[in-house]
């Protein structure tokens, strides 16, 4: 928590940063290096979100390898973007190229990383749904690996095959991995509403036995507002089914992660869990 706290804080810095030093571009007389202050900051910021992402994933215990491994490329793309953007004015072309090139190579595997870290946090009971988040997953890394080989050796690739051709495959497989990205949240946000929707362990009116305060008197009355039939005491009975916040029920759960969202489940009391009343 306190490492999503810490990203989210440097995110918010940074873009108030920018936006003071936008501002006073265009306010007062430009001295000093604005354009690359701007640069940096919108770079802090672009790969803040990225971190962002894999500290998310983090916090859910998911794939603790691979974020690591991405907010450390995050970090070193950076740097690498910050030092083309402050010293590109005594850098030769080859030696410029050489820093374009491998700033990309640690940019798109750190995006690949956070993407393919969100992608895996859903919970599906159903293949299909399965199988379209991992097929998207497949193809995102297939375009991350398009992208490097192109970043490395398009030239070569440009003399030997038509660059109309490269570029249309790239248009391809960015279409494919943007369409998956968005239909799996999508199939998972269907599937909670599906679960919440009917899937209560015990029917939205019941029979419970109860004694009366009053009279003490044992009968059997509705789930809801009633009155003793004795006595008529107002008896207003409310029944509880304990939910994980993401709406998934918990009843005979077994494990002590909720299945639908990772959720840490703990007991009755955990504030990850809230309940369904039955509104009276």
């Amino acid at each position: 928590m306190h490492l999503r706290q810490t990203f989210l804080w440097s995110m918010i810095a940074s873009l108030g940063l920018a936006a003071l030093l936008g501002i006073a571009a265009l306010l007062l007389p430009r001295y000093g290096p604005d354009e690359e202050i701007l640069g940096s900051t919108a770079l802090v910021a672009a790969f803040s979100m990225v971190a962002l992402m894999c500290a998310t994933v983090l916090e859910r215990r998911n794939a603790v390898v691979y974020m690591w491994v991405g907010l450390g490329l995050a970090v070193a793309a950076l740097l690498a973007w910050l030092s083309l953007i402050w010293f590109d004015r005594i850098m030769s072309w080859r030696v410029e190229r050489v820093v374009i090139q491998i700033s990309g190579t640690f940019t798109v595997p750190a995006v690949l990383a956070a993407q393919c870290g969100l992608l895996s946090l859903p919970r599906f009971d159903q293949r299909r749904a399965d199988i379209a988040r991992w097929t998207t997953i497949g193809v995102a890394a297939l375009l991350a690996a398009y992208i490097v080989i192109l970043i490395w050796w398009f030239d070569p690739l440009e003399r030997m095959i038509d660059d109309d051709i490269l570029l249309r495959a790239l248009g391809v497989l960015v279409i494919l991995s943007a369409c998956g990205t968005v239909v799996t949240p999508i199939l998972w946000k269907v599937q909670a509403v599906r679960r919440s929707g009917g899937v209560e362990s015990i029917p939205f009116q019941t029979k419970v036995r109860v004694v009366c305060p009053r009279c003490e008197v044992e009968q059997v009355l509705m789930t809801g507002a009633g009155r003793c039939d004795t006595c008529g005491l107002r008896i207003t009975i409310t029944v509880e089914e304990p939910r994980c916040l993401c709406g998934y029920i918990l009843h005979r759960l077994k494990s002590d992660r909720c299945p639908e969202c990772g959720r840490e489940i703990r007991d009755e009391r955990c504030p990850g869990i809230t309940s369904s009343r039955h509104p009276a």
